[in-house]
Order: C-alpha cells, then structure tokens, then sequence
C-alpha cells in the first residue's frame, strides 16, 4: 500500500508551519494543507494590528525552521524590560538580569506567517499544498487516510491536527474541551505616546480588566485591553478624541499619555482546553490543543513549543514503528505544560477583576519583586527556557 507522507499537517498557521520545518529536518516526509497560502507583505505599510510576544525559546524555534531571520528588522519590536502595576504594587523585569538580551519580541502574526511559509519553499521533504482543506477522515491500524475537499485522498503515518480554536479534527475524533467563556472582548489597537515606547512591555490592572502596553518597532505600543464584552463595544465605537480620553484614565505608564489611536478591534475571549491531545494517530497543536487568556502573552508561544516537543519526541521515529508510545508521551509533556500555563493565567485574570484581588496582586507583586529564586522561575518559563521545554527552545539560553 502506498504512503504519500509520513506526517501531514492540516493548518498552516504559525505552529503547524514551523512544525512542517522542523519535523522535515529529521527526516520525515511532510505535507503542509491550508485553505490559502499567506499574502505578500508589504514593509512599508502600517503595523497589523494582529500582533504576538514571541519568548526567546519561540524564537529559537522560528529560527530552526528558517522563519525568524526572514522577518524584516523594522518590523520586530523587542523588549528587555516587563513592568506589571496592580493598585500600587508592581515587579519590573529586565532582561540583562537573567542573562538575556531580550525577554521577547512583538511580532505580527501576519508577517510571521509569511515567513514561515517562505521558509518551508525550501525545504527537502515538505509538500504545500494550498488551496485545500481536509473534509474527512479514518484511522487504520497503520495509517491514516485523508480526503481533502477536491476529492483527492491522502494516506499518512500520522495527522496533525493545527487547525485552530475550533479545529474540525478535533470535533471529527471527538476529543471533548473544557471551556470557559470570560464574558470579555481584548480591545486591540496601536498608539502612540508622548514619549516612544523603547523596550518595555507594560501591563496595568484597571478596574475595566488587565491594560497592556506591547513595544512596535516604530515607537508606537500595541495595546491589549481586556474588557466586558459591552464596554469594548462602547469604546470601538468612540471617535478617536473621546476613546484617547478613556484610555488615559486608566492608563499612567511610563510614556507619557496617548496622542493617538489607529481603528480598534474587539476580539471574544474563551479559554479552551482539549481533554486530551492525541487520538490514534491524530495529533493536536497549538490553538486546536488549547486557547489562554491573552494576559501573559503565551498562546502563540505554547503552539510553538507543541511544534518543538513534537519534532523532539518524533526525531528518531522511522515511520514504520507503532507511534503509540511517543504519542503517549507528547500528550503528558504539552497537556502539562499547557494546561498549568492556562491555570496559572486563568487564575490571575479571575482573581484580579475585583477592586480587593488587584490590591492582593500589588502587594504579591511588591513581595514577589524581592524573591530571586521565584523572578527567575518565572523568567525561565515565561521566556521556555526552563526544564520543562523543549531542548531546542532552551538553546536560546
């Protein structure tokens, strides 16, 4: 019987497309399947208002995969410094603290794409396959058959499941989630401030809900305002002048006040976790595996790590071999590491939407300020340099 591909990989987002690379890198033969393939970009325009902290681990995976060195200079905001403020308490990270350059970089999700997809036109083992998309399919002992929706079919070792919060293949193997919808919208816009943002990623707990202050590489911030659904609404619908006045009420940062805003967005809120992250020979990465609050920044990072540790545990698979056990092992290592990311922000964001849980986390944040060892836990696993990551993404180290 004829294999087309050890692996392919239905979603050709950020994750599944580093995943691509850095699975082909060991050997395997991979197909990429996504509905379209990403846009030509254009360096001069203006910033995308879909924007991501890549962690240093991340970005040593995009690295691996050939993605980061793509990515045009101008278009990468990085910050050595992480202020978190809560009701006059607050810690400050820095980077040179810990023995790093950075402890990320704001990156738009549109360019990272791009990029990743450039790299993958060069690499040995992996097929595009765009436009298309998986309308169905079985598991046999051996493999997996896919048909795509032009009626064309597939036979691979495993299938990988990048196809977002509301993946199909999820639903179609009945892997069940946990869900928890917030009730809230992140407001997301950028602007600019009296003084330019130069390196610092900056977080405030409002009464409205959690107000952050990401770097651009222009100067300008990118903000992330989590908000009840009906607020956001009223504040998209502002004109420019009275949403700056909301905005400066809550926002005292270190740049002075906004002078002006690009066109805002309101983006739903809902943490998903899937119960499991493997069926068979049916794999989940990324977003199809979990969603998490935009408080800390990790979802796009938790998908790359799931891109890492997958490439990891499959490095020395033949193909040929019961994928079983290595699976087993995938879903323990990302189910654990994501599951208490989610928690731990979860947490937080619940904990902080009352006036006395925001009192409670300034004075956390003040004691915690003084705890090394706890700063640079927190550090390690913010940034996936910690034991617990993948080998690759602790190479950044």
């Amino acid at each position: 019987m004829r294999i087309d591909h050890d692996i392919v990989i239905a979603g050709g987002g950020v994750a599944g497309a580093t995943a691509a690379a850095l699975l082909a890198q060991s050997g395997h033969r991979v197909a990429l399947i996504d509905r379209q393939r990403p846009k030509d970009l254009d360096p001069s325009s203006d910033f995308d208002p879909r924007v991501v902290a890549i962690a240093p681990g991340s970005a040593a995976a995009l690295d691996a995969a050939g993605a980061w060195e793509r990515l045009p200079a101008e278009r990468l905001g990085p910050y050595d410094r992480m202020q978190v403020h809560a009701d006059g308490g607050e810690i400050v990270f820095r980077a040179s603290e810990h023995g790093l350059a950075q402890l990320g970089w704001i990156v738009e999700v549109p360019w990272l794409q791009a990029c990743a997809w450039q790299a993958l036109a060069g690499v040995d083992g992996v097929e595009l396959i765009a436009p298309a998309g998986v309308k169905d399919f079985s598991q046999r002992e051996d493999h997996v058959r896919i048909e795509r929706d032009d009626g064309k079919t597939l036979r691979a070792r495993l299938l990988v499941a990048a196809d977002g919060a509301r993946s199909r293949l999820r639903q179609m193997a009945g892997i069940e989630t946990e869900m928890w919808h917030y009730n809230q919208q992140a407001l997301v816009c950028h602007v600019a401030t009296e003084r330019p943002n130069d390196g610092i990623a900056w977080q405030r707990f409002t009464e409205h809900g959690p107000l952050a202050l990401l770097p651009l590489a222009d100067g300008r911030s990118s903000i992330v305002w989590s908000q009840p659904e009906r607020r956001v609404a009223e504040l998209t619908a502002l004109d420019e002048a009275a949403f700056l006045a909301e905005l400066n009420c809550c926002l005292d940062s270190p740049f002075g006040e906004a002078t002006s805003a690009t066109r805002r967005y309101g983006f739903p809120l809902i943490r998903r976790q899937a119960k499991r992250l493997v069926s068979g020979r049916l794999v989940l990465l990324g977003d199809a595996a979990r969603n998490v609050h935009p408080l800390a920044g990790q979802g796009l990072n938790l998908g790359l790590m799931d891109a890492a540790a997958l490439a990891e545990v499959l490095a020395d698979w033949t193909g040929d071999d019961d994928p079983a056990r290595i699976l087993r092992h995938y879903d323990r290592w990302r189910m654990s590491g994501g599951s208490l990311v989610a928690g731990g922000i979860h947490a937080i964001n619940e904990f902080t939407r009352a006036g006395p849980g925001r009192a409670l986390a300034g004075v956390g944040f003040s004691v915690a300020g003084r705890l090394w060892p706890l700063r640079e836990a927190f550090v390690e696993h913010a940034c996936g340099l910690d034991r617990d990551s993948p080998k690759l993404a602790r190479s950044a180290r």
